[in-house]
């Protein structure tokens, strides 16, 4: 059984590693399947583990991340139940996976304890290309010191990598230190390598250096070493890997230009990124091509390419969310079957039982005459019974704990969706508030420009719901504190061009729902945005208060200025501005009363009902 595990676990990584372009994983994984339930019944969790890995791998290359992700945290428990020391590759796959999922905090502590059992196991091999993929983590998440700290990491060891690999590192440090205005340090860093004539990679080097000179101002350079970048992929075989490297550098250089208002340049160079691009590059182009388009008056085209984009980008979300679906269904379609199995053994175990009691008690008629040899049957076979009946009891019970963590599972995939949803509206606002800043460059008239500016602020109020209901534990409930602080701190930066306001805040630790949390993340967009610019006329020096507490069954937020203060004959009726209009629509959306008083500057105050376990069965109902 043993040699026959091996053999397929072997042949199954013999097609895995080879350098093909299209691989039949369903073979592969057949075969892997194969050997892994082998090493189950010989009790090899080391085996088992080996192979959840290489099945990770092929779902990673079919984009079945949610299942990579199930099978890796298998294989971890696995190796750490055994004591097994080198997991760090499970770490490696377990920060690619969730990278590509988008989750990056998580990718970069995978990233992180990958590099520490490489560490404690002194298995120092990869070690550049781990540090490189710590620092690419890091970039990600905009801390560009740290990313770069662990670019240095890889390229103190840069004798020990291969050129490709090299290449890239240095690529991608120099852009870290372009994005910190490092340009000659990052032309140095360039220049330091010296490229063998045919070694793999060179065109990302003579990429890195158009970059570089160009920040530097020497354009004529930037040109020349992006033709060469070009020149190079062209020469190069053939293969598909380097036909996407191509067109992603096409779409590079066509966002780098649109970046510096070049875009006839752009354009073209947008164009020709289209062969063999993923959806989501594709989905770049046409909104790069949207730009170029729409600044240039072009606007026809402009639309078109907007329409095909938005198309693309729903269908990569359509796309995953289906995929994702998919995978649930069939989970729930496998717990469903094995539940009919365990109630058919079930019944045969009844059945069973009750024919051995049948048997008893037709030994005990036909043994009568000898009473003690069949009284000492009976006890002996109502022991074996019981140990019978115990071990069924102890199996259903093993079962039915199983099927409770199945469950688990699905309702934490289920809160994992409806974080993702949050997730892609906030992303879809900030699209939209980027269109918005991006169509105000060209407008002339202030009034038109102060509506954008108003809209785009009242977009980003509501994006901040989103973005805090993704990132809380309760997809629910919004940390009314937490959210008033980062929602002023950017009115106070996109709106207060000085330092003569001061901002005072008085809120209890609040968790609203969703449904509230709108209406007052709106209502104090539009008190705070229209204290800031008619309150202090004079750039007067000024205090604006926020304050929200909790009354017995109420709430109660204040906003309030000690400014010039509204017109009397507002201050009662309705006010003539969309903002203040907005302000009573809104507290009559949260069932709240509405204040509005001159007190030594203005004073807004609305007060509205907590929601209730009952109040939310009753509007869903």
């Amino acid at each position: 059984m043993e040699a026959e595990a091996n053999r397929l676990l072997q042949s199954g990584k013999r097609l895995l590693q080879e350098n093909k372009a299209e691989k039949n994983y369903a073979e592969i994984i057949n075969l892997l399947n194969r050997s892994l339930h082998i090493y189950t019944e010989l009790g090899d969790k080391n085996r088992q583990a080996d192979v959840l890995n290489y099945l990770s791998e092929c779902y990673l290359n079919e984009d079945k991340l949610i299942t990579a992700d199930n099978h890796l945290q298998k294989a971890l428990l696995l190796f750490k139940s055994t004591g097994h020391e080198h997991i760090h590759e499970t770490y490696h796959l377990l920060q690619l996976v969730h990278n590509i999922r988008g989750n990056l905090e998580k990718s970069l502590y995978y990233s992180l304890e990958n590099v520490k059992s490489m560490v404690q196991t002194k298995d120092t091999v990869h070690a550049g290309l781990y540090y490189h993929f710590v620092g690419e983590n890091y970039s990600a998440l905009g801390d560009r010191q740290k990313s770069l700290e662990w670019y240095d990491k890889a390229l103190n060891i840069k004798n020990s990598l291969d050129t490709k690999l090299l290449y890239h590192i240095v690529n991608v440090t120099s852009k870290e230190l372009l994005l910190l205005n490092k340009n000659q340090q990052a032309l140095d860093l360039i220049l330091e390598v010296a490229p063998f004539e045919k070694s793999s990679g060179i065109a990302e080097l003579e990429e890195a250096k158009g970059y570089a000179y160009s920040a530097l101002g020497k354009q004529v350079m930037a040109n020349r070493h992006f033709a060469e970048m070009l020149r190079l992929y062209d020469n190069e075989s053939r293969s598909h890997e380097l036909i996407r490297k191509k067109s992603l550098a096409y779409l590079k250089l066509g966002s780098y230009y649109v970046d510096r208002e070049q875009y006839n340049k752009a354009k073209g160079y947008l164009l020709h990124s289209f062969p063999f691009s993923s959806v989501s590059n594709m989905a770049k182009a046409n909104l790069m091509l949207f730009k170029a388009d729409s600044a240039t008056g072009n606007y026809r085209d402009a639309i078109s390419y907007y329409q095909t984009y938005k198309k693309l980008n729903d269908s990569i979300f359509n796309t995953e969310k289906s995929r994702q679906i998919q995978e649930i269904k069939i989970r729930y379609e496998t717990v469903k079957k094995e539940n009919k199995i365990s109630d058919l053994q079930n019944e045969n175990v009844v059945k069973s039982m009750e024919l051995d009691r049948a048997n008893l008690i037709k030994k005990l008629i036909l043994g009568g005459l000898v009473l003690l040899f069949t009284a000492s049957l009976f006890l002996y076979k109502g022991h074996v019974d019981k140990k019978r009946i115990n071990r069924v009891l102890l199996s259903q019970k093993e079962e039915i704990a199983q099927q409770n963590n199945t469950l688990q599972e699905l309702l934490s995939e289920k809160e994992w969706l409806i974080k993702e949803i949050h997730h892609r509206v906030k992303n879809n606002l900030q699209i939209v508030m980027s269109l918005l800043n991006t169509q105000s460059r060209y407008i002339k008239n202030p009034e038109i420009y102060a509506a954008i500016k108003k809209s785009q602020s009242r977009l980003f109020a509501i994006s901040l719901i989103h973005q805090k209901l993704y990132k809380s534990d309760n997809s629910n409930l919004i940390d009314i504190n937490s959210y008033i602080e980062n929602l002023l701190r950017y009115l106070r930066e996109s709106l207060d061009e000085g330092s003569h306001i001061k901002y005072e805040l008085d809120v209890d630790r609040i968790m609203l729902q969703e449904d509230q949390a709108i209406p007052v993340g709106l209502i104090l967009n539009e008190a705070i945005t229209n204290a800031i610019k008619y309150a202090f006329p004079e750039q007067d020096k000024g205090v604006i208060k926020v304050t929200m507490k909790s009354e017995k069954d109420y709430y109660v937020l204040s906003i309030q200025d000690n400014g010039t203060g509204i017109q009397k004959d507002h201050s009662k009726d309705v006010l003539p501005s969309m903002g203040m209009t907005l302000i009573k629509g809104l507290s009559k959306q949260l069932n709240g009363s509405l204040k509005i008083e001159n007190n030594n500057g203005t004073l807004i105050r609305v007060m509205f009902r907590h929601i209730t376990i009952s109040d939310i069965y009753a509007q869903h109902t």
